[in-house]
């Protein structure tokens, strides 16, 4: 029901990012979803891959610092409102979102929405009584 996500620790320093990228792409890992964050001194790199275990396993291996997560995966019209539908949601029910990354789904119409929450299964019961499609770390990648 859940989307594994993996999180990287990463310092800003040049030629770290062009470093990490080169290591997904030489060992042919295939991203779904790629989203940054920064602070002054470090990078959170949170990615969305085809086999997350097995990438988790081959960064720590590497050097990497890394976990994992269960997120959300939510596919929502590509049309303004579909986010906003989804926050107000939760926004209703006072659910606070520690953070939100969305891209286009290939060869659709939609966009796909990662999110973090505290409570996973209360916000996937909470969605679908509202409508709003949940996908699957399969799912995801067929798509």
């Amino acid at each position: 029901m859940y989307i594994h996500q993996i999180s990287v620790f990463i310092e800003n320093k040049a030629g770290n990012l062009s470093k990490f990228t080169n290591f997904l792409a030489d060992n042919q890992i295939d991203m779904r979803s790629f989203e940054i964050a920064d602070a002054a001194d470090f990078g959170i790199i949170r990615i969305i891959v085809d086999q997350p275990i097995e990438t988790l396993t081959l960064l720590r291996e590497n050097g990497w610092i890394c976990n994992i997560t269960e997120v959300i995966g939510v596919k929502i019209p590509d049309k303004p409102g579909s986010m906003a539908k989804c926050m107000s949601i939760l926004a209703e029910n006072k659910i606070s979102v520690e953070y939100v990354h969305a891209f286009l789904a290939r060869d659709t119409n939609d966009a796909l929405m990662i999110f973090r929450v505290d409570d996973n299964e209360k916000v996937v019961s909470l969605l679908k009584k509202n409508g709003v499609t949940i996908i699957s770390q399969e799912q995801l990648m067929a798509m």
